[in-house]
């Protein structure tokens, strides 16, 4: 072999050599990988002088002219019980306004059954809102109440029924201290008072849900044709000042959860969303 031969030989090794060694040191901590910019959607609440009165529906005519957002939804998976192997809802129609004195959120999501009973393996479905009130966030939302103070509107189904139709599956239990005598049964001590459709919660990580003093939070849900429409009602500010979040001009961060009762969701087996941004106009 010609020693020309031989040097270009070596040299093609040498490059080929130097070529594995830069392409190892620059992926040593694996193939680089492109991760998208996450984009948190924009809410916007307006100003519209106009009032909802629960008792007399969710007024879907006020709704309909009024900006929507599809947010998406993800199965949580971070605690038990584990989500049955369905996919989780594909997204929540979220639109919300004020009229400076309260504010109004309004959720719709598909779902094939309306299940408002709470018994024997039978769960509700149910829709939350959730407020951080910490100034600085957690980055992702992961599940409702994760490393950081926040207030919780969780609607219920089931709720719902006892309050608004005064349907409840609950039997009431009395003692008569003077049983056969009197003439009816005195201390009722087992009958529970469904105060509204909604309970105003605080949590600040798994297993510590509780719910506020005041309960502030007022709801209605509609099930029609497949399809959950809820409406949220509270006045923008908080009467715990310190424990509910409080809604003034600018932006404000929100995540929103819902659970599907025929699909066993209770619980953390829900489908919720990233933040969201609330800007209140």
């Amino acid at each position: 072999m010609k020693k020309s031969t031989a040097f270009l030989i070596a040299i093609v090794l040498i490059a080929a050599f130097a070529g594995l060694i830069y392409y190892g040191v620059t992926n040593s901590r694996g193939t680089p990988v492109k991760i998208e910019k996450i984009v948190i959607p924009l809410v916007e609440v307006p100003f519209i002088a106009q009032e909802i009165d629960l008792a007399q529906g969710i007024s879907p005519e006020l709704w309909r002219g009024i900006k929507p957002q599809e947010i998406k939804l993800m199965y949580q998976v971070t605690v038990l019980p584990w989500p049955k192997i369905k996919a989780g809802l594909g997204a929540v129609t979220f639109r919300a306004f004020h009229n400076k004195e309260n504010i109004y959120f309004y959720l719709s999501w598909p779902d094939d059954t309306e299940d408002r009973l709470h018994e024997t393996a039978l769960w509700p479905d149910a829709g939350a809102i959730m407020f951080p009130l910490e100034k600085k966030a957690q980055p992702h939302t992961i599940m409702m109440g994760f490393l950081g103070r926040v207030n919780i509107w969780h609607w219920k189904a089931n709720q719902d029924r006892e309050y608004w139709k005064n349907e409840s599956p609950q039997t009431n239990a009395y003692v008569d201290f003077y049983y056969p005598f009197e003439e009816q049964e005195l201390f009722p001590v087992s009958k529970h008072v469904t105060k509204s459709a909604v309970n105003d919660l605080l949590a600040i990580r798994v297993g510590t849900i509780t719910p506020k003093d005041n309960q502030e939070v007022m709801g209605k849900g509609v099930w029609e044709n497949g399809v959950w429409s809820v409406v949220l009602k509270r006045p923008l500010q908080a009467l715990e000042t310190e424990n509910g979040v409080n809604f003034s001009a600018g932006k404000k961060l929100a995540a929103l959860s819902v659970w599907n009762g025929s699909q066993g969701d209770r619980g953390g087996r829900k489908s919720i969303s990233d933040w969201l941004e609330l800007e209140i106009k």
